[in-house]
């Protein structure tokens, strides 16, 4: 089984407190969310085993308390050995959004 390591950096949110990181696992073709397997404030982050059945991974950060959390997925696996959370781009619309067009 191949093994990936994700950094989740520190960062501060809009109230000041470190920010929350979330991490899970991605599953067939639909894009849906498996097993977590981080959750916590601040930095942190280590080596994960990918389950067989992992399409992909979504990386979740809350940059503010009151807010619903932004999100990134990376679809593609294979060859990557690291990833680092803040180089993801949540800013993009994702390919498994349930949003109309212009939303999201």
């Amino acid at each position: 089984m191949a093994a990936i390591a994700i950094t989740f950096p520190e960062e501060t949110n809009d109230q000041g407190r470190p920010t929350l990181w979330f991490g899970s696992w991605l599953v067939g073709e639909s894009g849906q969310e498996a097993g977590w397997f981080h959750s916590a404030r601040g930095g942190g982050g280590g080596v994960y085993e990918v389950p067989a059945e992992a399409s992909g991974v979504r990386i979740r950060k809350w940059p503010n308390d009151g807010f619903e959390a932004e999100y990134a997925d990376v679809l593609d696996l294979s060859g990557i050995g690291v990833i680092t959370a803040n180089e993801l781009d949540f800013d993009i619309r994702k390919k498994y959004c349930s949003l109309p067009e212009g939303f999201g």
